[in-house]
């Protein structure tokens, strides 16, 4: 997948992996489990996350806070073992993909159902599909919390509770689009 950048060049973005559903569906769980499994294999696997709610960017009264509070458009904040950035603007799928070019081999995105990449996608009912669908394309792979009614179903749908082959298949998806 190429994303154009500025110019008359494409400039290869990373490949993205979403994991959708709704709340305690297990994505954290799976997305986890998948960048640990990925980064035994060698390949450097980046994160991201989209959080419904709006959250702060640190606690108050640091120092961070209070360059973002003067009004910095961002701030990173820095030690000998981490480093962290921080700005007040949200940031599209497409967008923290590209973030990673020269960085990461993947990105593991929890959420973002309206994005364009390859899904995971985890229910609790059969009727949520539905409502899934509605919201998310390209699901390659459901995971149900209830027994799947057809085995044969395409994409396939696999019992969250054979969790060896639901990473075996998380792993072959996330290999696939290397």
């Amino acid at each position: 997948m190429n994303i154009t950048s500025g110019g008359d060049f494409n400039i290869p973005a990373v490949p993205v992996l979403q994991i959708v559903g709704y709340k305690n569906s297990g994505k954290t769980t799976l997305a986890c489990k998948l960048i640990a499994a990925l980064t035994a294999e060698g390949l450097r696997v980046g994160s991201a996350k989209h959080d419904a709610h709006d959250f702060r960017l640190d606690d108050p009264e640091t120092d961070s806070e209070k360059h973002l509070s003067h009004g910095a458009i961002e701030t990173v904040l820095t030690s000998s073992t981490a480093t962290r950035s921080m700005r007040r603007s949200g940031a599209s799928l497409d967008d923290i993909a590209q973030q990673f070019v020269g960085k990461g081999d993947i990105v593991i995105a929890e959420g973002f159902k309206s994005a364009r990449y390859p899904k995971i996608a985890l229910i609790h009912h059969e009727d949520e599909k539905h409502d899934l669908l509605a919201q998310a394309a390209d699901i390659r792979l459901w995971i149900s919390w209830e027994e799947p009614i057809d085995l044969n179903s395409l994409p396939p749908i696999l019992s969250i509770k054979d969790q060896a082959s639901v990473l075996k298949e998380a792993i072959s998806l996330a290999r696939s689009l290397l």
